[in-house]
């Protein structure tokens, strides 16, 4: 059975339906819809509003008190444990409140074969998966990895270019940990993804027309052979078997072809997916612009009267080319907006220009500013796929009419999120208010610029000097004035000795002949370092 086939499934319906006992399943926890299917990891469950947990290695009462602990928090549907279940009644009151299900798996069930009734997690492109609603479509997929399978003689997959399974074949349990676990999970672990690019593999399948053979890949990981799919020179994804040695030329042409055969079903939901997602970034650009144009999209929308705030996200940095960069960018969008649906059905999220920009209507319940920037910030610390996000907060407006300002007020945030952002340390979520002076250094900066002023007096010979003499003064000076002259914090954050601190303190002040203990010149010298990007 194709998880297409089990689409807006409740909880009770599923469970009898794959044979799961109901160990402890109330009238309204039974009666809930399942979106998704999700693999129990470590840490935090991320994005599993309405999931169907699959508990793998969760085994004892502890292991299962925590398990549902953490799926009620994210606001699970179901969790999934081996039998026999142990569960005690602080766990069992704690499931019974929150409306969780509690289902056993028989022994014997194997995870892999009860992921592939869930295999597609049913959620619409509206919401950024891969999925075009055509459950004709993934069964073919499904159908083509298992006629694969038996020619190659191993387990296959199929992905996206996210790396993300969209069909498998039914022998999955001859893989390896790292095969079971992208099945299980849906998704391809990072950590193998990484070493997959760090060897230059993916840029060898990336490169080739053929399957290329991988034989050694990492400790544990078995050799497997990848074709990619594509269609009119665009790569839409690819397909990976365990296999024990190269292919035969025959094994070779049976996985060209199907790569071609996959191409015609990718390139239908890609073109899908690209057409919901031009759909959604219209409508986000509409709200965005405010007045009769917010208006009307609102309507379109269904949008009541309630509040709604403005996300403006976008990751931490600049690396990659520029499809590397629309990429990530189109990844971020469509996690954005997948988790904010959960928190509100009407949000819509979309990439425009080199941002995401998010519209959250807010909650009856959560009329407050600080509901969005929460939101904010609860996504950017789940968010786990490659560089890190900052997000900027504007509104909430009371009318969509004035939405445009809430987006300015976000993009203002946002702007100073991602120019000072430095590290893991550093802020990942801000509204306009809290940063309301670095924004307005940034804007005068911009007005500076754009009038062709450039910076004069001592900081322009201290900077000579360090060009000539590979001396650091100016940033010297620089931390000495942002410690308030405190000696031993500035040298702190240089990472040098006080003595050395206080050596290069003197010097610069011989060679500017600036007195730095006078408030004016303080004040004069610290906004310069700032308006003119000296420091």
């Amino acid at each position: 059975m194709s998880a297409a086939r089990i689409r807006q499934q409740t909880v009770g319906d599923g469970a009898a339906r794959l044979s799961l006992v109901p160990v402890l399943m109330s009238a309204p926890s039974a009666s809930r819809v399942f979106t998704r299917t999700m693999l129990h990891e470590d840490g935090e469950l991320a994005n599993a509003q309405d999931a169907l947990i699959l508990g793998v290695g969760v085994r004892t009462a502890e292991d299962v008190a925590d398990a549902a602990r953490e799926a009620v928090r994210a606001g699970a549907a179901a969790l999934v444990v081996r039998e026999p279940v142990p569960l005690d009644d602080e766990t069992r009151a704690l499931a019974e409140q929150g409306a969780l299900a509690i289902l056993g798996a028989p022994i014997g069930v194997d995870w892999l074969r009860l992921a592939s009734y869930l295999a597609e997690e049913p959620t619409t492109a509206r919401y950024g998966i891969d999925d075009d609603g055509d459950a004709a479509a993934a069964s073919d997929l499904f159908d083509l990895a298992n006629s694969l399978s038996s020619v190659l003689g191993g387990p296959v997959t199929i992905e996206n270019n996210a790396h993300r399974i969209l069909a498998f074949s039914a022998d999955q349990a001859k893989g390896d940990e790292a095969r079971k676990h992208s099945v299980l999970g849906h998704q391809v672990p990072q950590y193998y993804t990484e070493i997959l690019a760090r060897s230059g593999a993916l840029r060898r399948i990336d490169s080739s027309a053929t399957p290329v053979f991988l034989g050694s890949i990492g400790e544990g990981i078995l050799p497997r052979v990848a074709m990619r799919v594509r269609a009119g020179g665009e790569s839409l994804g690819s397909i990976w078997a365990i296999v024990d040695d190269e292919l035969t030329p025959l094994q070779t042409g049976a996985l060209t072809e199907a790569a071609a055969v996959a191409s015609i079903t990718l390139f239908r939901q890609r073109a899908s997916s690209d057409a919901a997602r031009r759909l959604r970034a219209n409508e986000v650009l509409d709200l965005l612009a405010g007045g009769v144009q917010a208006r009307e999209a609102a309507e379109r929308l269904g949008y009541g009267s309630a509040p709604t705030s403005i996300l403006a996200a976008a990751p931490a940095g600049r690396s990659g080319s520029p499809s590397d960069e629309a990429a990530n960018l189109q990844r971020l969008a469509d996690a954005l907006g997948l988790y904010l649906h959960q928190l509100h059905p009407l949000s819509v999220a979309a990439p425009v220009g080199g941002t995401v920009y998010a519209v959250l209507p807010h909650l009856q319940e959560h009329p407050s500013a600080d509901f969005a920037r929460q939101v904010a910030l609860t996504f950017s610390e789940r968010f786990r796929h490659g560089r890190a996000v900052v997000v900027g907060v504007g509104g909430p407006a009371a009318q969509v009419t004035e939405l445009q300002h809430a987006r300015a007020a976000a993009d203002r945030a946002l702007r100073v999120l991602a120019h000072s952002y430095r590290d893991a340390q550093s802020r990942r979520v801000a509204t306009d208010d809290e940063v309301q002076i670095e924004s307005l250094l940034l804007r005068l900066s911009d007005q500076l610029t754009a009038d062709g002023v450039s910076a004069t007096g001592p900081l322009v010979d201290l900077r000579a000097h360090d060009a000539a003499h590979r001396t650091e003064y100016v940033a010297t000076l620089a931390a000495w004035l942002d410690a308030f002259g405190d000696v031993g914090v500035a040298a702190e954050t240089l990472h040098v000795h006080p003595n050395t601190f206080r050596y290069r303190l003197r010097k610069l002040n011989a060679i500017v002949g600036t007195e730095l203990y006078d408030p004016q010149r303080r004040f004069g010298l610290m906004l310069q370092l700032r308006l003119f990007g000296m420091i």
